[in-house]
């Protein structure tokens, strides 16, 4: 469950009503602050992996993670592209993530504030065992605003449907 919520919060530079973008750069959006229900499906080289998350989005954290993961992008990547199409946006790009290479295309859309969707998709590449690999994946999220209070869980922690909570931020 770790793995995946730090996959989600990874995924994610989006969070409230505000963009986040350096000089020439498309602003991708912030989802809104408050509790969110995230569905995560994850294809991983045909081995499907399915959770369900409450979140709990406080603008700073959201902010925060919007401007680490540019930065860490900006490290990382020699193609990091933001195109926006209409209210759609559409990131291409070639980084190097543990030593390996991912190539991916990732597909945004909703107004954030309460819904979004997201679909991500990767070839990681690399050696292992003295051979090279390629692994295909998919990941697609679907976000659903839940309220303005997050109740008893704290801003950037997530609960599981078994009722564990890990800290994704």
């Amino acid at each position: 469950m770790l793995r995946t919520s730090l996959i989600a919060a990874a995924i994610f530079a989006v969070g409230c009503t505000t963009t986040i973008a350096h000089a020439n750069e498309v602003a991708l959006p912030l989802r809104k602050a408050g509790k969110w229900e995230q569905k995560t499906v994850m294809d991983e080289g045909g081995k499907k992996h399915e959770q369900t998350l409450t979140i709990c989005i406080d603008t700073e954290m959201e902010r925060n993670t919007a401007l680490a993961s540019a930065a860490e992008h900006k490290t990382r990547c020699s193609k990091y592209d933001v195109k926006q199409d209409g209210e759609n946006f559409v990131i291409e790009a070639t980084c190097n993530m543990n030593h390996r290479d991912v190539e991916s295309r990732t597909e945004m859309s909703g107004d954030f504030q309460k819904t979004f969707n997201v679909k991500i998709t990767s070839t990681t590449s690399g050696v292992q065992d003295s051979q090279s690999i390629a692994i295909p994946r998919v990941i697609e999220q679907h976000g659903t605003y839940v309220s303005e209070s997050c109740g008893d869980l704290k801003a950037g922690e997530a609960m599981g449907t078994d009722g564990t909570r890990v800290m994704v931020q």
